[in-house]
């Protein structure tokens, strides 16, 4: 008699995105994901970062970047960055 297969439990992943390279790591983390594993059943949180005080520049990802993660099913978390930032 061959084994049972475990059920899986779905999971989540977190992922930062913010502008420059991270928002391309991220899409292309999404595209790679949906084309690898397209039944996959958890939710992807792309975090990003706001603007602040420990931000010279807006670190939010570009609206055709946002766009194109929503459209894959990602969703967007902003998050106040605290503790750290553009140094």
């Amino acid at each position: 008699m061959a084994p049972k297969k475990a059920k899986q439990q779905p999971f989540n992943i977190m992922i930062v995105g913010q502008a420059g390279r991270l928002q391309y790591e991220a899409l292309l983390f999404m595209a790679s994901l949906r084309a690898m594993t397209p039944d996959f059943a958890g939710r992807v949180i792309v975090a990003e970062p706001q603007p602040g005080p420990k931000w010279d520049k807006d670190p939010r990802m570009s609206a055709d970047i946002r766009e194109v993660l929503l459209g894959l099913g990602a969703e967007i978390a902003p998050f106040e960055s605290a503790h750290f930032g553009q140094s």
